[in-house]
């Protein structure tokens, strides 16, 4: 078999599982254009956004991106990219750093509760996880909304590949949402298809060489290290259920799950959702090196915080 014929089966088979995919969220998408563009017409978008404005201001966003957040919390990733074009028609003019800032909070927190769900099935507090995840994505839009401001970085216009004109009536909406959800077929079938490029050049064996020793300094066994690789990599679905069949083995130990669940539950997909993220037109290594640093560091935390409880355990052992 040639190298042509092996592309053009790795581009059918990305179609065929982009389609699959698309199928599947398509409809709950579709309905939750459909509920805003209703509230966009009743013009009462801004008091279903009013109760998230306080938490958007402190990151330096617009509270109709809060209703952006609250789909990506709620749904997926690809809901809150179809969400992007309307906002922006009440939002007109965003920043790097805006942009950059919502990209993060939506990468850190989203699909909350069928990820939180396998956090569950790998013995783990949902509502811990559900907490760590909204906490860690405020902490993070605020510093970076005052290093941003206070430095002055990220001030330039930002360019959002989802764009809608006014449509001036319904047709012209139609027509508008059928445009982007085209555009997001693509991207999802685009997706598929890097996806096959980072198992057949390998690169999360790059990535495990290069993280590799740092998870090990942050306290993370060699074999949950290997989990957590997987998990930045390629997403918290395969990372977890090399997690369940690992604790179940007894390959590794409880707090080597609750950590590694953890940290992927910060950050995972690292490659795939920060692509698609960066679409919004925020900092791509922004939206890659700020949310790996988060990462880590909610790593460590957990690992200081464990030694700390486990020296007050044998403390109180020794005094009975």
């Amino acid at each position: 078999m040639s190298y042509l014929e092996v592309i053009w089966k790795g581009i059918i088979k990305s179609i065929k599982e982009g389609t699959l995919v698309s199928k599947n969220l398509f409809p709950m998408i579709i309905s939750i254009i459909v509920l805003v563009k209703v509230l966009q017409e009743l013009n009462i978008i801004q008091y279903v956004a009013m109760p998230l404005e306080p938490i958007m201001q402190t990151m330096g966003l617009p509270a109709e991106f809060g209703i952006v957040w609250a789909c990506a919390m709620l749904v997926n990733i690809y809901s809150a990219l179809a969400l992007i074009p309307s906002m922006l028609l009440l939002v007109p003019s965003v920043t790097v750093e805006q942009m950059t800032i919502l990209g993060l909070i939506i990468l850190i927190a989203h699909s909350l509760i069928l990820e939180t769900k396998i956090a569950g099935r790998c013995g783990l507090s949902m509502s811990f996880q559900v907490g760590l995840r909204l906490i860690t994505a405020w902490i993070c839009g605020v510093s970076v909304h005052l290093i941003c401001s206070h430095f002055g970085f990220w001030q330039e216009t930002a360019t959002v590949l989802f764009k809608a004109g006014a449509a001036l009536d319904f047709t012209g909406w139609v027509l508008g949402e059928l445009k982007n959800l085209v555009q997001i077929y693509c991207i999802i079938c685009l997706v598929m298809m890097f996806n096959k490029i980072i198992n057949a050049l390998k690169i999360s064996q790059f990535v495990g060489f290069i993280l590799g020793p740092l998870l090990r300094i942050l306290g993370i066994s060699k074999e949950a290290t290997n989990i957590v690789i997987v998990g930045l990599v390629l997403g918290i679905l395969y990372g977890s259920g090399i997690i369940i069949q690992a604790a179940t083995e007894g390959r590794i130990s409880r707090i080597d799950a609750f950590t590694t669940m953890s940290l992927m539950s910060i950050a995972h997909a690292l490659i795939e959702d920060t692509i698609l993220l960066s679409l919004l037109g925020g900092s791509l290594w922004g939206l890659l090196g700020v949310r790996l640093l988060f990462a880590i560091s909610v790593g460590v935390s957990i690992n200081l915080l464990y030694a700390k409880k486990q020296q007050q355990l044998e403390l109180e052992k020794g005094t009975v």
